[in-house]
Order: structure tokens, then sequence, then C-alpha cells
């Protein structure tokens, strides 16, 4: 017998269920109906881009392959062209009507190869092996020749190189290759490649027809044709890969996709709504009938916590709202209605909630456990605000809990005074490990982690050494803003290239430094530096401006077996100093050959500190001669130095050391003391030496002193001349070294700009420097005997000079067609091995004693085979 005051409640269920399974019929047609339709109309574009993708990439890889295929079939043919028994053929300084034979016979023949043949300038055709005839042949004997003229010029385009036909089922490939003796192109190499069609541009899915087409075809394409198909040109080979594409093909594809996705959707959909269904009759029809018998328990308790100062909340057992005080009204901004029904956490906890605190809180709530935390959450306003928040579970009389209880005590005052003194404290730390403009570490941040290390035995270490390149030129072009802000683009570089564990450091200036996570090695420094490099070359945007600086980079690891930790640095910066003098925007490592290198380097300097003490440096002397009358009329001093212990060094080795070791002058100073004396014993030999140049530094010229030693030496000896790098014209001139200067030449010293035209110089740098004397760079004078060019630009330099009243003295007259140039175009003096490579006292003593002017103006013979005499 059903007890009579049951009754409302099962109606109520039963209501409560007939609305529910309404909804999940009406939810899970509307699904299906929503997921066919967005799977319709989101799909189709993003299978369109997909297919246009694959038909992409398609082309990419068909048009990779014929460029790979023709790279190395040139590849083949230019070996054979740079022979030089080739070379002679075409030249026609040779016959041999079997050499192309003779080296296909010694060569792997690539299958696909049909014919070759060497064909002189004039296209004319010297030789050939299994050339076909018009009528079997793909490409005419007409065609074959015209483009082996046209390759035989030196401008010829790339259309030029590669002609295209085609055969039943092959690609066929016309490829020239220049046969050059040196610069000049002498005649050309041609071949015939038939390439098969089904490897070159195998079947696929997404094409309808791949073509190998010239320029001249696809400019003749169909406009329908064309605007179907895909290109891929080759600008290097003059051709181009087109690809008409499988639109009925790709549109069927589209269509079966979507159909059978629609499916899988529905029956997915049919299958979770069924689940759902079947769990929401325990889990949310028989809670909810439940849920309001709770709530009228509760209004008791809310009437006790009404009045509370806290803020006071009764949740459910899937932590929703169903009851709030006043006060928490208050302190989270919700009313009541807003909030019942809420989960707290969802909607008063924000990106600033600490997730720990949250995770404690659920598993807390999950055991049914009581928990006190502290906690920050934000108001409806958007305000966050901090709470000591305590939860106990609420139990019914059988013990079983049913829901939660909440109190919320406001402590956001007592946080931000906390919050402030360990703000304080972080910020002097802070300061004292940290770069103020960057925020990196610095310099005693490293040292700290370095000797942390240093402590561990075992741990090692790998840093990267980091120096910014032409960064003063920032500064001083666009003010020291900019340079603050490349420090600031390039720190944040720093960060977003390196690891946790990995210590980034700005050491000072513009050099930086990384010490990576232990158990890194060398080649992941280097690879870390690379990638460091490619974004700091990157140019950078201030105010509108564009802002371009590099970097050099040294790499330097314990592990490699060099250097102990504390040599690392060391390590680091000699790598860092190899990138700089290698160019400069480069990553170096601390390898085997530098450490061999840095050995050397310090048994060099050991030898140079002797050889400055002992005056081991000797003064060799490389004659210059008269344009017109080959008279010598003075000398270069160039230094030299015989090691008793190391032997001969060159200039280019010891002279880096010197300057490292800050004894550029003293070295100057032994030299030229040794070339005075060495001139008056000449003169005592009756030989005088009209002019005696030096390479002299800026400081040298500011130095009172030189002008001192000149004065006494200028009374007897010869006259000097002292040559300064172009790269002085560039740099601030002082008024010490404008002073300096003008005191030289009040004692009739001869200023001479060295290297004219190597990059540096300026017109109104030259004009302030007011020199006697150009000497124009052997770069631009070596190549005047066949660069017409080179013949121009000096051609306009010795023209300034004279309007400025300049004599021009060049440098690198390496045969008697550059004088003969040079003397036409105005140069007053020669310096070069045409005439004298750079001599001791003795070999120059018998050069002059020998030597005969007018001998040397007729052919030049005398003087060069002197020349090989005294060397």
């Amino acid at each position: 017998m059903v007890d009579p005051s049951k009754g409302p409640e099962i109606a109520k269920a039963s209501s409560v269920s007939r609305r529910f399974w309404a909804l999940v019929v009406v939810v899970l047609v509307l699904a299906v109906v929503s997921a066919a339709m967005a799977a319709r109309f989101s799909t189709i574009p993003f299978l369109r881009q997909l297919q246009q993708s694959a038909v992409g990439d398609q082309l990419h890889l068909d048009a990779r392959n014929i460029e790979n295929v023709l790279t190395k079939h040139e590849q083949y043919l230019t070996f054979i062209g740079t022979r030089s028994n080739v070379v002679n053929v075409a030249l026609g300084e040779a016959r041999d009507p079997n050499i192309i034979k003779n080296y296909l016979s010694t060569l792997p023949l690539p299958d696909t190869l049909k014919w070759v043949a060497l064909y002189d300038r004039s296209g004319e055709r010297i030789v050939a092996h299994g050339l076909q005839t018009d009528g079997d042949a793909v490409f005419s004997s007409a065609r074959i020749r015209g483009q082996a003229l046209l390759s035989a010029n030196s401008i010829a385009s790339a259309s030029s190189r590669v002609s295209v036909g085609a055969s039943e089922g092959h690609l066929h490939v016309l490829l020239a290759v220049p046969v050059r003796s040196g610069s000049v192109i002498q005649g050309v190499l041609m071949a015939e490649f038939a390439l098969p069609k089904q490897d070159i541009f195998p079947p696929n899915e997404v094409a309808a027809s791949t073509m190998l087409v010239s320029e001249e075809e696809l400019s003749n394409l169909p406009v329908e044709k064309r605007a179907k198909a895909l290109i891929q040109r080759l600008p290097e080979y003059g051709i181009a890969v087109v690809l008409l594409p499988d639109a009925e093909g790709l549109a069927l594809t589209r269509t079966k996709l979507i159909t059978n996705t629609v499916s899988a959707i529905s029956l997915v959909l049919l299958v979770a709504f069924s689940v759902f269904a079947w769990l929401g009759r325990a889990v949310i029809i028989a809670p909810h009938i439940k849920l309001e018998e709770q709530t009228n328990k509760l209004t008791e308790l809310a009437a006790l916590a009404q009045m509370s100062a806290n803020a006071i909340t009764v949740t459910d057992l899937q932590s929703r709202v169903i009851w709030a005080n006043p006060a928490f009204e208050k302190l989270s901004g919700y009313s009541s209605d807003e909030i019942i029904g809420q989960r707290p956490g969802v909607v008063l906890q924000s990106e600033v909630t600490d997730t720990a605190t949250v995770k404690q809180l659920a598993k807390a709530i999950r055991s049914q456990q009581p928990i006190e935390v502290e906690i920050e959450n934000t108001s409806k306003t958007g305000k966050h605000y901090w709470i000591r928040l305590s939860i106990a579970p609420l139990h019914n009389q059988d013990g079983s809990c049913y829901g939660f209880m909440s109190i919320q005590h406001d402590i956001t005052e007592m946080r931000h005074q906390r919050a402030a003194i360990i703000a304080a404290k972080r910020e002097i730390e802070e300061q004292a490990l940290h770069d103020p403009l960057t925020g990196l570490p610095n310099r005693r941040t490293l040292d700290i982690a370095l000797a942390e290390r240093a402590r561990r035995p075992g741990d090692d270490a790998t840093i990267v050494r980091i120096d910014l390149d032409h960064f003063k030129h920032v500064n001083d072009t666009l003010g020291h803003a900019a340079g603050d802000f490349v420090l600031c683009e390039v720190s944040d570089i720093l960060r977003e290239e390196t690891k946790r564990g990995d210590l980034p450091v700005r050491v000072g200036g513009d050099e930086f430094v990384l010490l990576l996570e232990k158990g890194n090695t060398s080649k992941q420094g280097m690879a870390l530096a690379q990638r460091m490099l490619n974004r700091i070359r990157q140019p950078m945007d201030f105010e509108g401006k564009t802002v371009r600086v590099g970097a050099s980079f040294g790499v330097a690891c314990t592990l490699d077996g060099l250097l102990p930790m504390d040599q690392l640095i060391i390590g680091a910066d000699a790598a860092l100093y190899e990138a700089k003098e290698q160019g400069r925007n480069a990553v170096r490592l601390y390898a085997p050959e530098l450490h061999r290198k840095v050995l050397d380097r310090r048994d060099l300097a050991r030898e140079v500190r002797k050889g400055i003490l002992n005056e081991e440096f000797e003064p060799y002397f490389q004659p210059q001669f008269d344009a017109k009358t080959l008279d010598i009329v003075g000398v270069e001093t160039l230094v030299r130095w015989h090691s008793p212990v190391l032997g001969r060094i060159m200039p280019g080795t010891f002279l880096p050391v010197v300057e490292q070791l800050s004894a550029l002058n003293d070295v100057d100073d032994i030299v030229f003391k040794k070339a005075i004396a060495y001139a008056e014993e000449l003169r005592e030999d009756g030989i005088e030496i009209p002019k005696l140049s030096f390479n002299v530094s800026a400081s040298r010229i500011q130095n009172a002193d030189m002008a001192n030693i000149v004065r006494r030496v200028s009374q007897n000896g010869p006259k000097i001349g002292f040559e300064i790098l172009e790269s002085v014209l560039v740099e601030e001139q002082t008024e010490l070294f404008t002073f300096g200067l003008d005191r030289l030449r009040e004692l009739d010293v001869s200023i001479e700009v060295d290297d004219f035209g190597s990059g540096h110089a300026s017109v109104i740098g030259l004009m302030h420097l007011r020199p006697d004397v150009m000497k124009v760079d052997q770069r631009l004078v070596m190549p005047i005997v066949h660069c017409e060019m080179t013949r121009g630009l000096l051609r306009q330099i010795i023209g300034m000079s004279k309007l400025m009243g300049l004599k021009v003295t060049a440098e690198g007259v390496e045969t008697m067609e550059h004088a003969r140039i040079l003397q036409e175009l105005g140069c007053h003096t020669f310096q070069g091995y045409a005439f004298a490579h750079p001599l001791s006292v003795g070999e120059f003593r018998e050069f002059a004693l020998s030597y005969r002017p007018n001998i040397a103006s007729v052919t030049g013979t005398a003087v060069r085979h002197l020349m090989t005499a005294t060397r």
C-alpha cells in the first residue's frame, strides 16, 4: 500500500523525468544537425586548402627532382669541361677527336646520356660522341648550334643553358656548360639527356599531368590552361615545371570525406547521449529532488549565518552554491541570485589564483575533509582580494555528507603588507645580482655560478661568449637610446633562446656570456650560438629607423678536455677573438686547433718580448720607381723578423701579437732606427735613397717624441715619408693629431695615405688630411689588365688626385703590362713585384748597384732576373 504522503514527491519525480528525456532528445537532434552543418561549412575550406597544399608540395617535389637531375648532370659536364686537355682542344691548341669518348669511358656514364659534343666560341662543333642526325634527334643541329653560340657569350642568360623537348615517355634536356680558360669562356660542352618521365614526374593522386617547359613555351600556354596550372620556375636553368591539378578527383575526395565525417560524428553523439541519459536518471533527477529537501533543512542554518561578519557559503556535493550570506555578497560583489547554482571556483578564481592551492582544495573536497588555506580570488568588478578560506563538510543524521560550508575572512591588507616586505627584499637582491638596463644577471652572478660548479667535483660547464659587432656605430649614429634598445633586444633573444637552467649574463658594455646547464656539450653550445646569431643579425626597428648589428661568438666547454673550469672564459674569449679576426658575424669553438694556436701564440708572445729586448726586428726595403723614367725614387720600409728560436716569422703572424702586447711603438722604433742607420751605410757605398717611407699609426703622429726623432734624422739623412692607413680618414681626427701632422710637415716629412680605395676613405676626410701622396690599394691595381671598370675607377682616382695636387703611387704592380697601363693613366710612382720584392739591406745594395733604368724600361727582363737572384 502506497503512503499518501509520498504522492506529491512521486508526481514531482515523474515530471522532472519527462522534462529530462525530452531535453535529451531535442539536444541530440540539434547536436547532429549542427555537427553536420559545421562539418560541411568548416571542413570544405580546410580540405581545399589541404589539397592545394598537397598539389603545391607535389609541384615542389617534381621541381626539386628535375633540379637535382640537372645539377647532377651539370656537375658531370663541368668536371669534363674543366679538364686542361679539353680546354686546349676548345682553344684550338690541340686536336683529339676521341677526347670526349676517352673521358666518358673512364667516368661512370649516366644511363640518360645520349650524346656529348664540344663547340668552340663561334658555335662550331669540334668533337662529338654519340650525336644523332636531325632525323633521329629531338633537337635539330641548328638549335644545338644556336644554344652553343649563346652559351659561349659571357652575358648569356640562364635560358641559354638548358633547352627541353619530349618524346614518347621521355623528357629531353639539352644542357650547355661553358669551357673556361681562367675566367674567359673558350668553348661550350653540350650534352643531351633523355630522362624517363615516369622517374622524373611519377604518377600521383593530385596531378592530372606534369610538364617541363621553357620560359618561351610557358608564355605561350593557353590562358585557360595557365589559369588552372601551378608553375614552379627554375630561374637558374630558364625552365619551369607546370602541374595541372586533377580537379574532379579532388572534388570527389572532399565529398566522400565530409560524408564519412558527418556519419562518424552522428554515431559518436548518439552513443554519448545514450550514456548521458542512462546516467542522468541517477545523477541528475534523484539528486535534484534530494537537493530541494536539503534546501529546506539549511534554512535554519542560514538564519544563524545571516548576521555573520565573515563571508559564508553553503555548497552541495557538486560544489554548487545553494546559499550565501550578505557578507559574501559584499566581499565578492555577487548577489545571492547570481551565485546560487554556480561553483565558487569557477566564478571567483581567475588567472591570479594559485593552481597548487586550487588542487589542494579539490583534494580535500573529494576526500570530504576539512581544510584551511589562503587564496586569492577575483570579485565581480575584477578586483583581486585575498581570503583565509575554511571549508568543512556537512553531514546528515546518518553521517553521510550532503554538502560543505565555507567561511571566508578578508586578509587582503595583511597580504599587501607582507608582499611589500618581500618585494623590497627581492629588489635589493635583484639590484645586486642583475644588470639594471637589461634585467639580465650580471658578472657577479656569473662568478658565483662558476665558483659553485668549481666546488662540485665532476661538474662540467659550457660557456658561450658574445660580443656585438659595430655596436659603437649604433651609439655614434643613432644615439645611446638606440644602443640601449639594441642591448635590450639582444637580451630578450638570449632569454628566449636559452632553456631552464641556463644562465644568460650581461658582463658589461655590449658583451654577454651564456653559462649553459651542466651536461651541455660544445656542439649544443655551437648550435645555440648560431641560432642567436641568425636572430641578432635581423634588422631591428627603433623609432622608425632600421638598426643593424652583428655578433661574434666564442664557445668553450670543459667536456672537450682542453681547459679547466677556471680558464673556460679565457678559452671562450680566444674563440671570440678568432671569430672577429675571421670577419665577425661568426661562431667559433675553442677546439684543439685553436688550443694549439693559443699555446703557440703564448710562445710567440714570449719570443716577441725577447725579440724587442734584443732588437731582432729588421727593416726590409721595397723600392719605388718613377713611372716615366723608372728611376728609384724611394723605398717603403717593411718589418721582418728572423727569430733565433722560431725562425722566419711573417708580419701577418707576429704583428697581431705585437699589437696585443701594446708593443707596436717599440717595434716601430727599432725598425726606424735601423732603417736610418742602413740608409747611412748605403750612402757610403754610393747608393742614395731619395725617400724612406714608414707605416705609422695615428698615435705615433700625435706623439711629440716622433717630431724630435725626425728632426735629428732629417739633418743629414734621406727624406722621410709617413704612410697612414686610409681608415684614419674616417676616424676622429683630434686636434692633437692635426697638430702632430703640422709639426711633421714643418720638418719636410711627406704625408702619404696608404691602401687608398680599400673601403674607408671619404673625399672630405682626404681634404682634411691634406696628404702629399696617395697610395692606391693593390686590389684596385691588379685587375686593371683585364677589367675595364677597375681601369676606369683608377682613372677617376688619379684625376681626383691631380685636382687636389697629390702624387699617386700604385701598389701591386705585378707585370710590365700593369706598369704600361698605369703610366698611360697618369700614375707617378710604381711599387710591386714587377720591379722588386721587399729586400734586406744586402739584397737592396746588390739590386741598386745592378739596376739599369734604360734596360728595365724596354723589357723589364733584367729587373726580373735580378729579383730572382737576390730573393
